[in-house]
């Protein structure tokens, strides 16, 4: 069993190492993100200003030349070392599913859904919770094998954590061949 996470902060350091799988392209502040070039290669690709403070407020759909002025709004109300930067899911892309799902006593409880918006506002807008069979053969149906599988080691790792996930129409993500990335873990 893995280590357990126990703060948005811890969090965010793991992830950016690696240690959840399938992520999005992320650096640790803006220089990070400007000096990687990452925004100049790919047309159309969007980021967003994510926060280390569990519900903290984050800037979607931030195009590249948008983004000097929304990291200086960022840091007006937290600190830099609050922040980091995320690509946002491929642009070329359609999310299939997104949510949170977790082991739960009659097997995994899943709560998601499937409005194609970024998942906080999505799952504000229309979310349905399914529980066991129905949670498992959802996400049978949208996740790969490999994310599948991946997903599994998360939730045996990760006892009593909910994951975070979104499930795209076609591989992406900082490891390849997965077609789902995995946001978040942590302690509920």
């Amino acid at each position: 069993m893995a280590r357990p996470v126990l703060s948005k902060r811890d969090f965010v350091r793991r992830y950016a190492f690696g240690e959840f799988g399938n992520a999005s392209p992320t650096w640790d502040t803006y220089w990070d993100w400007y000096s990687s070039k990452h925004w100049m290669t790919l047309v159309g690709q969007r980021y967003h200003v994510r926060n280390r403070v569990a519900g903290g407020q984050t800037w979607y759909d931030v195009e590249p030349r948008d983004m000097v002025r929304v990291w200086n709004e960022a840091v007006k109300k937290y600190s830099g070392s609050q922040l980091y930067i995320s690509a946002m899911g491929p642009p070329d892309s359609t999310r299939k599913l997104q949510g949170e799902v977790q082991q739960g006593i009659w097997g995994l409880d899943l709560y998601y859904t499937t409005v194609k918006k970024p998942m906080r506002d999505a799952l504000r807008e229309k979310a349905t919770m399914v529980q066991g069979l129905r949670a498992k053969m959802l996400l049978q149906r949208h996740l790969d094998q490999n994310s599948l599988e991946w997903l599994a080691h998360l939730l045996k790792a990760y006892r009593d954590h909910v994951v975070e996930f979104t499930a795209y129409d076609h591989c992406w993500g900082t490891v390849e061949g997965y077609n789902t990335l995995f946001w978040e873990v942590r302690k509920y």
